[in-house]
Order: structure tokens, then C-alpha cells, then sequence
């Protein structure tokens, strides 16, 4: 049955364990964009719930400082969860303690990545060919935790592949909070056309919450997932590539309120320096860059004469250069706009 069969509020708090996620929206785990930064924007543009990039959980048992950097948190951006991959249920009882005491309010397992250097090494949706070890794992990081354990998911290997529904099952037998499911299968990569059989599948199979995910880049696609697939949350991912304030969007949408515009160019552009000066508190100046340069693209999606501005990001290499190109930027569009108006256009 779906959601409105019962007539319930899809803007409801949802319940994960001890946590609350409100609203029922989640920031979904992307390698190189959902480091603290971006994370605690998407918490100030909405977001239920954030998540961080996934981190090896042996990475994290040999002491890498770089890994465990990517275990620090903002004050502001909680409830955050943090998701762990790897393959050895042992590794994963060390590494575990390590992510909670860092300051994670939910310990999320990576059994939905299709990237081979990941399916390689076992881990990642991998795991979905060992349902024993997807199970063990899971049970060793639910023994380990102090927080709720969540597992991410696809829709099996293959298209005919279902024994996911049944993986799902026993990782909930030892204690996982909730499942999130990427409706695709592994075979379809990021690729297919749009399906959410799978996440209704799962939502009526199991009895904790089911976060749905997969290709939610409109406002108004967030309340039919729910609606369709009586899923308890929706995972935005990709949909949120530089635009933080989608979730506040997507809210709206929920609640049945007419859904805002987008922030006007100067607003857009204000977030992304933003994202940037902070990103350079974490990183140097370089690094702060080479991350920025591809969620700069996505900040002007949408907006006029939005290759000019790309051409100058992909040159940037200085914090002051970027503040230069928005203030050309936003300054060439005020001269066209004014232009326009003179035309009587």
C-alpha cells in the first residue's frame, strides 16, 4: 500500500534508533563532496540528516591521518552519519568505536558502492554476493556501537537478482536501524531507467525504517518516492551537486507548500564562497580549489551565461581569484540585465 493510501504526513520526523531526522530528508554519501563543509551547508539548506563520504575502516584501525580527518564533524551539522566500508567483521568491531567517539551519530555500512577498486577489495556492493559476510559485518558493527547502525544497499547484482530483499531481512534480525536502497541493481551502475519497485519491495518486506534513493533531482520527485514506495525517508545524493538548499525545497514539497525558486545568482554565488572559505579552513588553498572546482559548475547550473563563469573557475587558483570572477560575473550579468531593459527586452 502506499503512503496515501494511509494519509499520513510525509513531512513527519522520522525515528532511526535514539535519532531524529527531521525533516524525513538525508544528504546521501558522495566520495570527495560530502566532507564536513558541505555537509553543514546542506544542514542550514534543510537536510534531515547528513552523511559523510564512505572511509575504510581499516584506513581508520592503521591510524591514517587522513581518514580520520575525514571523521570530524561541525557542532552544527548533527545528527550526521558516518559510513564505513570494508570487508572483515574484526576490522570493522576496531573501527566502529573510533567513528562514534569522533562524533558520529549513526554508523551507516557501504554495501551499495559499484566502483571496482571497491568490489575488489570485497567491500561495497560486493558484499551483496556474501550475504553471510554482509550479515556478519553488520552484526559486528551493531555489537560495536553505541549509536544506531544503518546499511545502504542496491536493488541486488543483477536485475534478476532478489535476494537483497531477504540480505535485508537478516542484517534487521541482528540489529540494523534502518536500510537505505538504491533502486538500481549493480549491473546498472548509475545508468537505467528509473524504477522504485525495489524500495517498495523493501519498505513492505522489512519493519525498520527504509530510506529510498536514486536519481531525486526535482523538488517534487521527494513526496512521489515516498508516496510510491511507502519509504520512510528519501536519500538525496547527486540531485543536491551544488545546490545546498534543495532540501529546503524538497521539504516544502512534502509538506504540499508550493516549492521556493532558487536562490537569485548573487545569493547562489554567496553559498559558494562560503563553501569555499570554509573548505579552506580544512585544506590548503590548493585543495580547497581542485574540490570547489566541480561544485562551482553546479552553483550556475540554470543560471545565464553560465560557460563564462565555468571558464573562469576551471582557472582559478587563488581564493581571490574566485571572489573576483563572481564579483565579473554577477557584475556582467547586471550590465546585460540593464541592457535588456534599455532594449525594452
Amino acid at each position: 500500500m502506499t503512503r496515501e493510501t494511509f494519509g499520513e504526513d510525509l513531512a513527519r520526523p522520522l525515528t532511526i534508533g535514539s535519532v531524529t531526522v527531521d525533516p524525513p530528508l538525508v544528504l546521501g554519501p558522495m566520495a570527495g563532496t560530502t566532507e564536513r563543509v558541505y555537509r553543514l551547508l546542506c544542514r542550514r539548506g534543510g537536510a534531515g540528516l547528513v552523511c559523510s563520504e564512505m572511509v575504510s575502516i581499516n584506513a581508520i584501525v592503521e591510524g591514517s591521518d587522513r581518514t580520520l580527518r575525514m571523521l570530524r564533524t561541525f557542532e552544527g551539522e548533527h545528527p550526521v552519519s558516518v559510513q564505513l566500508f570494508g570487508s572483515e567483521p574484526a576490522i570493522m568491531r576496531e573501527a566502529v568505536p573510533a567513528a562514534v567517539e569522533a562524533g558520529a551519530d549513526i554508523i551507516d555500512i557501504n554495501m551499495g558502492c559499484s566502483v571496482p577498486k571497491v568490489r575488489r577489495n570485497d567491500a561495497g556492493v560486493a558484499l551483496m554476493a556474501e550475504p553471510d559476510r554482509a550479515v556478519a559485518l553488520t552484526a559486528a558493527a551493531v555489537e560495536a556501537s553505541t549509536v544506531p547502525v544503518t546499511v545502504k544497499i542496491r536493488a541486488g547484482l543483477t536485475l534478476r537478482d532478489h535476494t537483497y530483499l531477504e540480505t535485508a531481512r537478516r542484517m534487521q534480525d541482528v540489529g540494523a536501524a534502518a536500510i537505505a536502497i538504491h533502486w538500481r541493481a549493480a549491473c546498472q551502475g548509475f545508468g537505467g531507467t528509473p524504477g522504485w519497485g525495489s524500495i517498495a519491495k523493501a519498505a513492505s518486506a522489512l519493519d525498520i525504517p527504509v530510506i529510498g534513493s536514486g536519481d531525486v533531482v526535482r523538488a517534487e520527485e521527494a513526496p512521489l518516492m515516498m508516496r510510491h514506495t511507502g519509504c520512510d525517508a528519501v536519500m538525496i545524493a547527486r540531485g543536491a551537486w551544488g545546490r545546498p538548499w534543495f532540501f529546503g525545497q524538497a521539504a516544502a514539497a512534502l509538506r504540499g507548500e508550493p516549492i521556493p525558486p532558487d536562490p537569485d545568482p548573487a545569493e547562489r554565488l554567496g553559498i559558494a564562497l562560503l563553501h569555499a572559505q570554509m573548505l579552506r579552513l580544512d585544506h590548503d588553498e590548493h585543495i580547497a580549489l581542485h574540490q570547489m572546482r566541480t561544485q562551482l559548475h553546479y552553483y550556475v547550473r540554470g543560471l545565464p551565461e553560465a560557460r563564462r563563469f565555468r571558464s573562469g573557475a576551471n582557472r582559478l587558483t587563488t581564493l581571490d581569484e574566485l571572489r573576483s570572477l563572481v564579483e565579473e560575473y554577477l557584475a556582467h550579468l547586471k550590465s546585460v540585465e540593464q541592457q535588456e531593459a534599455r532594449a525594452g527586452l
